[in-house]
């Protein structure tokens, strides 16, 4: 059996899910930070950054798991497992023969990924997230700086409990930043995207760029996000490439 196969008391289980809408792969593992160890690396085949020496122990677990997932992603693919080296800003630096990413959250690992389309270096990417429903608290703190009065007003016409529509626009802007951040080389903000449309019953949400970001990805594209939801968690994510634009609002 292939290393990233191996379950073990730090990986306790590991599968594949269909992300309705996307042609490529999406891998899951749950994981144990109890059960954590620097050996684990080696055991896995992933190599431990120099970068992560002094890190805390969750930090190294949470990349851990993320790999692992990766590696699971590549060989569904067909593709023997390989380094995705970290960027500048922390970010994976994906091989050229695909396009992907990845999401720790608590106790799980995800990773989405797709064989890059000959010809396509750079641009709209995947982009997948996961996270707690945030609470009552949390969300009082955090709204102004993911919300604009309007989405206000859109989330709490759409979600009986503000928490669990907060949580799915923090979600969802966290998958587009994922997605974008290949074509867009920075950080953006979370006011620089806007709420323009929720589709409760589609699992659908529209993301509309409020400026230009990159000579690729300009005021007024719109992007669609997708979602599913558990008792305790949401995970979205975003297509990779044209297919993720779904209009420019100024053509």
């Amino acid at each position: 059996m292939n290393a990233a196969y191996t379950l073990s008391l730090f990986v306790s289980s590991a599968n594949y899910l269909t992300l309705p809408g996307f042609e490529g792969v999406c891998a899951h593992c749950r994981f144990d930070i109890k059960h954590y160890n620097d050996a684990l690396y080696r055991h896995y085949k992933v190599p431990f950054p120099a970068s992560l020496q002094t890190a805390s122990v969750q930090r190294k677990a949470d990349f851990l798991a993320g790999r692992i997932t990766a590696n699971l992603a590549f060989i569904k693919l067909g593709l023997p497992p390989q380094v995705i080296e970290i960027g500048e800003h922390r970010h994976p630096v994906w091989p050229s023969l695909v396009q992907g990413s990845i999401t720790h959250h608590s106790s799980s690992a995800y990773c989405m990924m797709i064989l890059r389309p000959t010809g396509v270096s750079a641009g709209i990417s995947a982009g997948i997230d996961l996270e707690s429903y945030l609470s009552a608290s949390e969300s009082t703190s955090l709204a102004s700086g993911i919300l604009s009065s309007i989405e206000f007003e859109l989330v709490s016409a759409n979600f009986s409990r503000f928490e669990r529509g907060l949580t799915l626009i923090f979600s969802a802007k966290e998958s587009l930043f994922k997605a974008l951040y290949p074509a867009v080389g920075h950080y953006f903000d979370f006011l620089d995207v806007g709420v323009s449309a929720i589709s409760i019953d589609s699992r659908e949400l529209q993301l509309i760029l409020l400026r230009d970001l990159s000579p690729r990805c300009l005021k007024g594209d719109t992007i669609t996000v997708y979602w599913q939801e558990s008792p305790e968690t949401i995970l979205s994510w975003v297509l990779p490439n044209s297919c993720a634009i779904a209009t420019r609002a100024h053509q």
